[in-house]
């Protein structure tokens, strides 16, 4: 029999085997504890790694009935993609669009993890998607992902049009246009996690930017997965004070403006996952083949991956993203 004794906003709950556990409850949450007639009713409710089990269970019980991916010690592939496992908070998603029958998520997941895996930083391959979740960053259906950061202008003097040249405030050596992306050696980034601010092109969720947060015009970023260098911060499931809003990659692709409300807050870009971009088709397309010595950037195939696979799928993905632009 449980018992419960609440006592303010603490709750003490003594199981059946005479051991007692203490949580911080509001009241909606006391008397759903106060309902149960189980051990195990309770600490689903209230034990975070009663509740990780639970889920990992009901994941691990969709993972064996799902005909995308494939259940193998202990970890999650999509074999069509890559031999590398997928990521927990990813293989939910896909489980979830498979069940759902959402294509077009299907899609955008694959093309994303396709990417991720031309990453070679394991902790990237990791942590990313659900730093995604966590700042509700949407995937465009290439898989490149939106974040946002501040800029200047270089012409103080310029009036803001999508010609118009930026820099970053920090170093003013970039040049940044929409439509064009922006680059810079991966060797000199600093792919320690462990460092939340440091060498690397920086971009962040949209609850971290703030108006005039180094830089005076806000733009929309999209990003290559493969092209992430750090994630800092712990990011977990059941939340985490020491989660860090920025993360650092050697390219980003400048796609629009981003808005500002009245009190400085960034406001979400209005768009869902698997949405399309105009500029997309082209980056893909020339970043996989560009041949010239001054390309500004380039995909890069590890040498663990089967170069011929992956460059069928980065140009089917190209062709995709051609034949499914909307004409306006």
């Amino acid at each position: 029999m449980v018992k419960t004794l609440k006592l303010g906003n603490q709750c003490i709950v003594t199981l059946s085997n005479g051991s007692t556990i203490t949580k911080e409850v509001n009241e909606e949450l006391y008397q759903k504890i106060r309902k149960c007639k189980t051990d195990e009713e309770v600490l689903l409710l209230i034990d975070d790694k009663s509740k990780e089990l639970a889920s990992n269970k009901e994941l691990i019980n969709e993972l064996k009935e799902s005909s995308i991916l494939t259940f193998e010690d202990d970890c999650a592939y999509w074999k069509e993609v890559s031999t590398l496992s997928v990521p927990k908070d990813l293989a939910k998603m896909i489980i979830k669009a498979e069940n759902d029958n959402n294509e077009i998520l299907l899609e955008t997941l694959k093309n994303f993890w396709t990417l991720l895996c031309l990453n070679t930083d394991e902790l990237c391959r990791n942590k990313l998607y659900t730093f995604l979740i966590k700042h509700d960053l949407k995937i465009e259906r290439s898989g490149f992902f939106i974040t946002y950061r501040n800029v200047d202008k270089k012409d103080k003097n310029s009036t803001i049009t999508k010609d118009t040249i930026f820099t970053d405030a920090h170093s003013h050596k970039f040049s940044i246009k929409i439509g064009e992306m922006v680059t810079m050696p991966r060797e000199k980034c600093d792919s320690n996690s462990n460092v939340t601010c440091s060498r690397g092109l920086h971009s962040a969720g949209c609850s971290w930017i703030k108006k005039d947060y180094f830089g005076s015009v806000g733009i929309v970023c999209l990003i290559n997965p493969a092209d992430v260098v750090a994630v800092p911060g712990e990011v977990s499931e059941f939340g985490n004070n020491n989660e860090y809003g920025k993360l650092r990659s050697c390219a980003y692709l400048p796609i629009d403006f981003a808005k500002y409300d009245n009190e400085g807050n960034c406001i979400p870009y209005d768009v869902k996952t698997g949405f399309q971009c105009e500029y997309v088709p082209k980056v893909i397309y020339e970043g996989l083949m560009g041949t010239e010595e001054d390309s500004p950037y380039k995909i890069k195939l590890p040498d663990s991956c089967v170069k011929e696979q992956i460059t069928n799928k980065l140009l089917d993905m190209a062709l995709k993203q051609i034949q499914n632009r909307v004409v306006k």
